[in-house]
């Protein structure tokens, strides 16, 4: 493995580690988490080069004392990419992901090869979340509690309730790893001003590359529903329930979630993708 820093346009420094060959497969995190997140998916270096990168704000990358765009976030990653010499690549964006990396398709849309959105949405147009998710998400930590439990009571509404509640093991193996990376709350704040202010309902027609959406259907942080309408309007795009899962589906079904990446860059490499508007459940 590969790790290292690239310096973009406007002086920030983003971290990144790049693992394996093959097709490039650029990992991009969702809002306030870290590097930690893609645990499950390290696998898949065995397939495909991956690239695992930092965005502003979070992890070993720097943290400008200032609001964030979502243009800010396709610099980075367009800096990032130009560092790499890498000219075209997969982009599996989840959560805030997935709004740069569709994004990051319209401004660039002969550099993505593919497009996998998990558990995300358009941005302010977009049907809301639970309300349970809502109160988790904003309230402070409660008082007399550790870090780790504060992660843990944070991560409750991240996954499905069977799984939060069948693997507190593995629940707290993750708050442990994020312990490891510092979590500046207004940094977290900076991000979410970009999320805040995106918009991107009316140019969903315009990506016309092969996309792959995925949800769970426990996602209590981002609507399902508002995978459907994203199915809906992109031309070139097919829809993938994962039956009980929850935000973090990416580590609730891994196993079925990397398949299902590994199966669309074939089927996409091969010239065999084929969009569909009747959701597949599995």
């Amino acid at each position: 493995m590969k790790s290292g820093y690239v310096v973009t346009r406007d002086g920030t420094s983003i971290y990144y580690e790049i693992d394996g060959e093959g097709e490039p497969l650029v990992l991009i995190e969702g809002l306030g988490y870290a590097s930690w997140m893609w645990i499950k998916q390290r696998p898949l270096a065995n397939n495909v080069k991956l690239i695992i990168y930092d965005n502003r704000g979070v992890g070993l990358s720097s943290k400008p004392d200032r609001p964030y765009t979502m243009d800010d976030f396709i610099n980075d990653l367009e800096d990032l990419l130009n560092y790499l010499s890498i000219n075209r690549a997969f982009l599996w964006g989840v959560s805030m992901g997935g709004m740069i990396a569709m994004y990051f398709a319209y401004r660039n849309p002969g550099k993505v090869k593919g497009l996998i959105l998990g558990e995300t949405n358009f941005g302010i147009k977009s049907l809301p979340p639970s309300k349970e998710a809502l109160e988790v998400l904003m309230q402070p930590p409660r008082p007399g509690i550790d870090r780790k439990q504060a992660l843990i009571d944070r991560m409750r509404v991240a996954f499905s309730r069977n799984y939060f509640g069948a693997h507190k093991d593995e629940i707290e193996r993750i708050a442990e790893i994020r312990m490891k990376f510092e979590e500046d709350p207004k940094a977290y704040n900076n991000q979410l001003a970009a999320v805040l202010t995106f918009d991107f309902r009316d140019k969903l027609p315009s990506i016309t590359i092969p996309t792959l959406i995925v949800t769970g259907d426990e996602d209590y942080v981002v609507n399902p529903q508002n995978s459907y309408i994203m199915n809906q309007l992109i031309p070139n795009s097919r829809l993938v329930i994962l039956r009980g899962a929850g935000h973090l589906a990416i580590i609730e079904r891994d196993d079925d979630y990397n398949r299902l990446v590994l199966n669309f860059i074939s089927e996409v490499i091969n010239d065999a993708f084929k969009p569909s508007k009747e959701p597949m459940v599995i």
